[in-house]
């Protein structure tokens, strides 16, 4: 059961996050017209990027988090995806990995604010599947502990 938990939640959280990407650079923005390769290559380093993702917040999400944190998983899932996300923009903002030639403060801070958001998605999926396979279902969970019986 632990694996099965493990395995779809690293997959579907990694899935979710690269459709998020891809509907926000692809569709949304229509970033993958700036690419100076073919998309093929691009999306393939996506795909891998995701998979990479999607496993370290499940990794992040079942760390040993404090016993206030660690009853609640879905706090637990937005405090992972959101940390990964953070983490992430960090690290592309370092290394310079950008769809735009000129970077100014209000661009920084709104992509950080998306990579921040479709990481801590993918925490939350993580966070509803950790709650259908131990308790039920998500939805009813979550709506239970928020307003009772």
């Amino acid at each position: 059961m632990t694996t099965k938990r493990f395995f779809l939640s690293w997959l579907l959280s990694s899935l979710i996050m690269f459709g998020l990407s891809y509907m926000w650079h692809g569709v949304i923005l229509n970033d993958f017209t700036r690419l100076s390769y073919p998309i093929e290559i691009f999306l393939t380093g996506s795909v891998i990027t995701y998979l990479i993702l999607g496993f370290l917040v499940t990794k992040i999400f079942l760390m040993k988090f404090p016993a206030g944190i660690a009853q609640k998983p879905l706090t637990r899932g937005i405090i992972s995806g959101a940390s990964l996300g953070i983490a992430t923009y960090i690290v592309t903002l370092v290394v310079g990995v950008s769809f735009s030639t000129t970077l100014t403060t209000e661009y920084i801070l709104f992509d950080l604010l998306w990579q921040t958001i479709e990481e801590m998605i993918g925490g939350i999926t993580v966070a509803f599947i950790y709650i259908s396979i131990y308790e039920g279902n998500p939805v009813e969970i979550i709506t239970r502990k928020m307003f009772g019986e």
